[in-house]
């Protein structure tokens, strides 16, 4: 029995939720063949499965746009074949990807150990903005990323300061300045008894202390762009910050650090050098095969050169600025002082979102986007919208345990009409996010220069609107759980403060049978709390309404939240006066930054 509505139409909310127990043996079929078998085997590791049948679909497993382009990378290396994005979404189980890239072209040369290395070592294309950035103000704590711990128990402090260099003689790039030369930068790798020497390490008396480390900016071209900081919070408990320069590592850098952090201090406690596994590369061997593999942008025979080309039509003419509605007039410039509020997406929500991204072939990112797109549609009442997203850029294996700046940024532009449906919409934004994806090499910077994009101290450049949808199964499900390192326990929280790169930045993660926690960073130069409390609501309200509806009109979704639309009956009727503009409060699932204070920890920026 197929559940209908009242206007006939398939009842999703009716709808069982799918069980995706465990594979039985009439579900699972095996391999056939060294090229099955090689897939199979990086489907399995991809998804963090013990096994993976031929004939189920990445995207059924659990797949996502993120780990797809990790798997199209590792299929390609394992086929000596090139793998896109597209191929595993046309054929996106391991026999039908087998079959597709049969033939095609040549993969990518490997990343290996560059040897001997050029006397000036370039940056990679991520660290080219970071540096130009870094250029302009070095004061500026904008590009700083932070990584926060609480330590609980006996604490050697001689001992975490030799893990933490053991941890830079590990990492070059964490020991590496970028000077100037001929007006382009390049890499410095200095040795361990340097990095000792200027190491920015201090034990402070007070969070004051923290602030400061984490607000205050780094010369690149001079100093390590990493310090630390300990404080002791109390008896037997200290907090441990690690900030580092963007130029220097990202977001997915920071579980390596921390792990390797604390595998150095297990060993230096018990008076022992740590034994790390060998890096495969380090990260100047990844920039070296960049610049020879990849190509330089303005060469149009080049691999980054002929993505460019597909940059410079999709983005031609593209408005400068999407002016969201705000509390403040746009400054000159900047501040990139920001503030962030949690909330969630509800699990029916968020199944349903799953469960609409199956049915049209796409990713929970795809959605996501495209509500997004027709919320600042509609909150601005332009038609051309563009929105940003980061890649990780560490497709390759070799670089998953490394710390560098891999980030790419993608901007995803669409399109809109109030009349079409969001189905529509999403085959639209299904193509879109597919071939930007297959140009993903294209530095962000080199975009930028190649469209002609207005450069302004008053907003980012392109899209000042970012998204990110992760994929976290183990979220909320011990994610962050302590670890215990001989009488101490290691806790990962919250760095003390955010910063807004744009606008707005978004971060959904999607997590299996339970709420997605989801957050967002703001500008305080243009924003209230209030406003961006309200801002969440309607993204929740929109999200909930084009998902319940696919084929109907982006421009009839529900978009007041409960008060507005409540007070607008109100008003029409004459029984009260208008609504309050950018009253958020009570909104549910919709934490403010206050609270904060009260153990209500959530999702920060990216």
């Amino acid at each position: 029995e197929v559940p209908l509505n009242s206007a006939g139409k398939l009842d999703r909310k009716a709808l069982p939720a799918p069980d995706f127990g465990t594979m039985s043996e009439e579900d699972y079929t095996g391999p056939e063949g060294d090229d099955e078998t090689a897939v199979a085997r990086v489907f399995a590791d991809v998804l963090g499965l013990d096994r993976v049948s031929v004939t189920t679909s990445f995207f059924d497993l659990g797949g996502n746009s993120l780990s797809a382009m990790r798997l199209a990378a590792r299929t390609g290396e394992v086929l000596g074949a090139t793998v896109s994005v597209r191929d595993l979404f046309d054929a996106p189980t391991v026999r039908e990807l087998v079959t597709a890239v049969a033939g095609a072209g040549e993969a990518l040369a490997p990343i290996t150990q560059a040897d001997p290395r050029p006397d000036h070592i370039p940056v990679s294309f991520a660290q080219q903005r970071m540096w130009f950035m870094n250029q302009f103000d070095p004061d500026a704590p904008t590009y700083n990323i932070q990584a926060g711990a609480k330590l609980t128990g006996d604490l050697d402090t001689d001992a975490l300061r030799q893990a933490v260099l053991d941890v830079v003689e590990r990492h070059e790039v964490l020991r590496t300045t970028f000077p100037g030369v001929d007006g382009d930068p390049t890499q410095v790798i200095h040795d361990l008894e340097w990095a000792a020497e200027h190491l920015d390490w201090a034990i402070v008396d007070s969070e004051a202390g923290l602030m400061e480390a984490a607000t205050r900016g780094f010369v690149v071209a001079e100093q390590s762009a990493f310090r630390v900081r300990l404080l002791r919070s109390q008896q037997g408990e200290w907090i441990f910050l690690a900030v580092l320069h963007h130029i220097v590592s990202d977001g997915e850098s920071m579980g390596p650090l921390l792990t390797d952090i604390v595998t150095a201090y297990a060993a230096r406690a018990q008076g022992h050098t740590p034994a790390f596994a060998p890096l495969p590369v380090q990260f100047a061997d990844y920039a070296i095969w960049q610049h020879e593999v990849l190509g330089d942008p303005q060469d149009q025979d080049s691999v980054v050169g002929r993505q460019l080309e597909y940059w410079e039509d999709q983005l031609m003419g593209l408005p400068d600025v999407l002016e969201l509605p705000a509390d403040r007039p746009r400054p000159v410039t900047a501040s990139a002082k920001g503030a962030s509020i949690d909330f969630t997406v509800p699990r029916a929500l968020g199944e349903r979102i799953e469960q609409l991204a199956a049915e049209y072939g796409l990713t929970s990112f795809m959605v996501v986007h495209a509500a997004l797109a027709v919320l600042l549609s509609r909150l601005t009442a332009a038609d051309d919208i563009a929105i940003a997203t980061p890649i990780a850029g560490r497709g390759d294996r070799v670089l998953d345990p490394m710390v560098g700046m891999f980030v790419n940024t993608l901007v995803l532009r669409s399109e809109l009409e109030p009349m079409m449906a969001f189905s529509e919409l999403l085959e639209e934004v299904r193509e879109t996010d597919l071939d930007a994806f297959a140009n993903a090499d294209v530095p962000f910077e080199a975009v930028v220069d190649a469209v002609g994009a207005v450069r302004s101290q008053a907003f980012a450049p392109l899209a000042q609107v970012m998204l990110s949808v992760d994929h976290n199964p183990a979220a909320g499900a011990g994610a962050q759980q302590p670890v215990d390192v001989g009488s101490l326990t290691v806790e990962q929280i919250e760095p003390p403060t955010a910063f807004a790169q744009r606008d707005l930045s978004i971060t959904v993660r999607t997590v299996a049978g339970r709420d997605w926690p989801a957050g967002m960073v703001y500008a305080t130069d243009l924003f209230n709390e209030a406003t961006m409390v309200t801002f969440a609501q309607r993204f929740l309200t929109l999200l909930d309404s084009l998902t319940d509806d696919p084929d109907g009109a982006i421009g009839a979704a529900q978009f007041l939240v409960a008060q507005e639309h409540s007070s607008l009956v109100d008003w029409s009727s004459g029984q009260s006066t208008a609504p309050v503009p950018g009253d958020g409060g009570g909104v549910p699932g919709v934490a403010h930054s206050g609270d904060r204070a009260n153990g209500n920890d959530g999702v920060s920026d990216n």
